[in-house]
């Protein structure tokens, strides 16, 4: 009865070690049905893939892939954040904030007493800055640029950092105002005359007048430490000034200070593009309202005109 038990255990093995014809018949058809069935599905992509319309969709939906991902512009800079929809003072929250690192502070060994009411508390010997502060200064910096721009004031940006150069540029760009990238010329605002009047056009109607330059209305500025000289030339020019004041910086140095971490690259850009949005809306409000300003203009002229013939030929 053993032997049987041990035959019929062999005879059950055997066909898995000894392959027979049988047994390798249905993987051989089931092999020889994928292959078929994916040569089937090679022909219809290439099929599908020929027609115009396909490779059109194609071709946009790389290009916008292409738009959206971060390019590399050189070694180790970093790269910006770019997302679908602008963020503006009304869409931006709390979580936003955090999320870019803004409540992080410098540590407590270089903790400023004036930033004392900004600050929530400290964690691992780091100042924590309060995001509700920062949301509530932000926006207000942000009423301040709209008003200036929807009067046609010059805006100043100013961020002189390798890292959020090209920040600055952005922002410029966006909000339709001018940049300093570089190094601050000392001098720009309070001997404007002498450093900017070789750029300016000449008069005219007098080429010897000196030619005549324009001052900003507000500085935008993005890290206060290394540009104490253009807060200062500011200051004494009588020039309001917006700026990122971490723990380490006393804010009573600019007049509409925003609490945040001017380290982060990802912060310094979510704050550039929210003040940029904000001038921009008011830019465009002033556009529209100049439109309407001619538009009634051209009216009262055409109407004026009308009543002119009118007497004339009555």
């Amino acid at each position: 009865m053993v032997l049987r038990l041990a035959s019929s255990r062999v005879s059950r093995l055997t066909p898995l070690h000894q392959p027979t014809g049988a047994i390798m018949l249905p993987q051989t058809t089931v092999r020889c049905f994928a292959l078929t069935s994916l040569a089937r599905q090679d022909e219809a992509s290439k099929v599908i893939e020929e027609t115009p319309e396909v490779r059109k969709d194609s071709m946009t939906m790389r290009m916008e892939i292409k738009r959206l991902l971060p390019t590399l512009t050189s070694f180790k800079m970093p790269q910006p954040k770019r997302t679908l929809t602008p963020l503006t003072p009304y869409t931006l929250t709390i979580s936003k904030l955090m999320g870019a690192g803004l409540h992080l502070g410098h540590s407590t060994s270089l903790w400023n007493p004036a930033t004392l009411p900004f600050i929530f508390g400290t964690r691992a010997g780091i100042s924590i800055i309060n995001p509700e502060h920062t949301l509530a200064y932000l926006r207000r910096a942000c009423a301040v640029l709209r008003d200036i721009s929807f009067r046609g004031g010059i805006i100043l940006f100013v961020g002189t950092r390798p890292g959020i150069q090209h920040v600055t540029v952005e922002a410029a760009r966006c909000a339709e105002g001018y940049h300093v990238s570089g190094k601050w010329v000392p001098g720009t605002l309070t001997n404007t005359t002498q450093v900017l009047g070789r750029y300016a056009p000449p008069d005219p109607d007098d080429p010897t007048r000196p030619p005549r330059t324009y001052k900003p209305d507000i500085l935008v500025v993005f890290n206060p430490i290394e540009n104490e000289n253009a807060i200062a030339e500011a200051l004494l020019s009588h020039i309001p000034v917006v700026a990122i004041t971490d723990t380490d910086y006393d804010p009573r140095n600019v007049m509409y200070p925003i609490p945040a971490n001017d380290d982060s690259v990802r912060g310094v850009e979510l704050v550039a593009k929210v003040l940029a949005t904000a001038a921009k809306e008011g830019v465009l409000k002033r556009k529209m309202m100049l439109d309407q300003m001619d538009k009634n203009e051209r009216t009262k002229k055409a109407q004026l005109d009308e009543k002119v013939r009118g007497v004339l030929f009555s």
